[in-house]
């Protein structure tokens, strides 16, 4: 169990580096390859090009479910690695729009779609990969490890790039600096390849393929049977994406335009603990849902966030560098609480021989529906408003989504053998 945990792990923590660290540099980005009359707008657009990433990923879930469900999950894990490690390295050699003209955002919204595809299929594969086979009362904690591994990724993506906001002056980090964290994701790429070509296919998989038990069309199989629960699941998730895109990504290019320009670590010290918060909260929330259920942790997880959500506004308000730490460690440990018991939750909610194309297909969907449209709706909200406590309104109606979805599903649970596998 060690070796899968670290080979899942490693290989979740390098995706989410390669995949986070757009949103990180999405400033810099935007007024290389949108140029527009404003900041706002260059942001705005790179905002938008993060999105088409993630509006892909159901695309991704239902060609990575394929391939998991028919052929293996480790099949899938390895070329969710490679989609997304080649694209990532090629950001970093892409040239500009003042190089290439309109060639240069076409290109880069092009990997963005690979990337998304990737994507797809990185996180559900992880999640069944660690929960298949694992003891069912220790399953919230071992899938809360997935969670863990997401949010380290987006850690040590925020810290590679406050790390090179200090260390390079601004005209050197706008020419060439900000390509060294797409760059150097190669080592990790040959890191991860090299750890998962050892892994073994899930024994819930393998005794699928000896039984001849294997779904011929996961994603047909997947409408006809479970519609209405992908349907459930996908709004359920509504808070998780929306928190987590608002925390990670907005509010790190949020506290680089509002507490950076004094002194570049503010951005260390204001957004990194907030990732570590998440990952943190998401591992006590997984252990703590193998005890009281996943339904009842994330119900609470989500009522608690709308009235702290409500009674945080006035630190927004106060735009203070303290104030915004305490608002955004309590929200970040609010969105890692619920975080944790999803792997586990999802999983449980549907059956083995399709369980990687339903589990990627809703929590993309809901992805690429709530989270990566998040900080471009904030971002517009607050230009529209001209409101900072826009976040916390988006937070808490998402929220409340997903305790409304919640209220209407079960805990489930299966056996393991997992013999619902039928």
């Amino acid at each position: 169990m060690k070796r899968i945990l670290t080979a899942c792990a490693i290989g979740n923590i390098i995706e989410w580096y390669e995949f986070m660290i757009f949103g990180y540099f999405a400033t810099i980005i935007g007024q290389l390859f949108f140029p527009a009359s404003s900041s706002l707008g260059s942001l705005f657009k790179a905002f938008g090009v993060f999105a088409v990433g993630i509006l892909v990923r159901p695309l991704g879930g239902i060609l990575f479910g394929h391939i998991g469900d028919k052929y293996g999950r480790k099949k899938a894990l390895l070329l969710s690695l490679y989609l997304m490690s080649i694209p990532t390295v090629m950001i970093g050699f892409l040239p500009g729009y003042d190089s290439i003209g309109m060639a240069a955002p076409i290109a880069l919204i092009l990997i963005r779609i690979l990337q998304g595809l990737s994507m797809g299929g990185e996180y559900a594969g992880t999640m069944i990969y660690l929960i298949e086979d694992t003891n069912p009362k220790k399953r919230g904690f071992y899938g809360s490890v997935a969670a863990l591994s997401l949010v380290l990724g987006m850690a040590l993506g925020s810290l590679v790039s406050t790390v090179l906001h200090v260390t390079l002056m601004p005209e050197q980090l706008a020419s060439w600096g900000w390509r060294i964290p797409f760059i150097i994701s190669i080592g990790g790429f040959l890191w991860g390849l090299y750890i998962r070509s050892k892994l073994e296919d899930s024994d819930v998989f393998t005794e699928l393929k000896l039984k001849n038990n294997l779904s011929k069309l996961p994603i047909k199989e997947t409408f006809q049977k479970h519609s209405k629960q992908i349907f459930s699941t996908v709004f359920m998730q509504c808070f998780l994406g929306v928190g987590m895109y608002t925390m990670t990504i907005f509010y790190a290019n949020f506290a680089k335009e509002h507490f950076g320009s004094s002194d570049p670590l503010v951005c260390l010290m204001l957004n990194t603990p907030g990732v570590i918060a998440i990952g943190i909260a998401a591992v006590i929330s997984g252990k703590l849902s193998d005890i009281y259920g996943r339904k009842n942790v994330l119900l609470i997880s989500s009522i608690c966030t709308c009235v702290a959500a409500y009674f945080l506004i006035p630190l927004i308000h106060d735009k203070q560098a303290g104030s915004f730490f305490v608002h955004h460690i309590i929200l970040s440990l609010l969105t890692g609480s619920f975080l944790g018991p999803i792997p586990s939750f999802l999983a449980e909610c549907f059956p083995a021989k399709i369980r990687y194309t339903c589990v990627a297909l809703s929590n993309n969907l809901s992805m690429g529906i709530f989270g990566g449209t998040a900080p471009m709706m904030i971002t517009y909200l607050i230009s529209r408003f001209q409101d900072s406590a826009m976040p916390n309104y988006y937070l808490m109606a998402s929220a409340l989504i997903s305790a409304f979805g919640l209220y209407f599903m079960s805990d489930k649970n299966f056996g393991e053998r997992d013999e619902d596998a039928n």
